[in-house]
């Protein structure tokens, strides 16, 4: 870190002013959640090949998706070519609010 930058975390001090293109490249964690539910620790060794785990959720209802843990979108289960995919159907206000 630049001198500059330190004294500035120390005094308070605003950061750098940098450019956006500068945050561009981070990675961030993706995470689409399908659904949730509990098992036991008996129903969860009884779990093999092919096993079917029930979650609460309505076919057609979105999934939720998250950018490093955090929600920021919900979207729908789509076919593209011979993969799955997510379309996003909705970005919640608070992921893109400052």
């Amino acid at each position: 870190m630049s001198e500059e930058f330190d004294q500035q975390l120390i005094t308070g001090g605003n950061p750098p002013n940098w450019e956006m293109s500068t945050l561009l490249d981070i990675p961030l964690q993706v995470s689409i959640e399908v659904g949730r539910l509990k098992l036991t620790v008996q129903d969860f060794l009884r779990l093999s090949p092919g096993s079917v785990l029930e979650v609460k959720k309505i076919a057609g209802e979105p999934f939720e998706v998250a950018l490093n843990g955090r929600l920021v979108a919900r979207g729908e289960v789509v076919m593209v070519e011979k993969s799955s995919g997510v379309r996003i159907v909705d970005v919640l206000k608070s992921a893109v609010a400052p």
